[in-house]
């Protein structure tokens, strides 16, 4: 059985951003999936990365030594066959939260090597979701049309 870990980043539990994760999570379950949600703002307290470093040392590579709320979604995306995250788009740009959760899960993978790269022992699908309560024809009067999404 395939193990999908869902991400509502959005600090609103059932709005835009958390329907679509617990749908998209739904979709996952009605395909035989085991599907864990969060709600990122209803974990225990949490920060970005502190660039501390220790997930490089030899007896932590690729895990985050910073012990907070985001030790366990860490823990159960490590060991997800998908991730499904999703953010509200504030001031053109993910939510605070969001971008917490994203350098902490990609700065303990990085090696600073040449081989390995990475300290992930496998890629993870991810279905990344960010939703906004603007009509689309709004955002280019706001150049949101000239954001590049890497």
């Amino acid at each position: 059985m395939k193990k999908i870990i869902a991400i509502n980043a959005s600090p609103r539990t059932s709005w835009n951003t958390g329907t679509l994760i617990r749908e998209a999570a739904k979709g996952a379950e009605s395909e035989g999936a085991e599907v864990k949600v969060y709600d990122l703002y209803q974990s225990e307290k949490f920060t970005g990365c502190i660039s501390c470093f220790g997930c490089k040392l030899p007896e932590h590579q690729g895990v985050c030594v910073c012990k907070d709320g985001l030790t366990p979604i860490l823990d159960d995306i490590r060991s997800a066959d998908g991730l499904i995250i999703g953010t509200p788009n504030y001031l053109g740009d993910v939510s605070a939260g969001f971008r917490a959760l994203y350098e902490r899960l990609i700065f303990q993978s990085l090696t600073y090597k040449t081989e390995p790269r990475s300290y992930n022992e496998r890629r993870v699908p991810v279905l990344f979701i960010m939703t906004s309560n603007a009509a689309e024809d709004f955002y280019a009067q706001i150049g949101y049309g000239a954001l590049t999404v890497i």
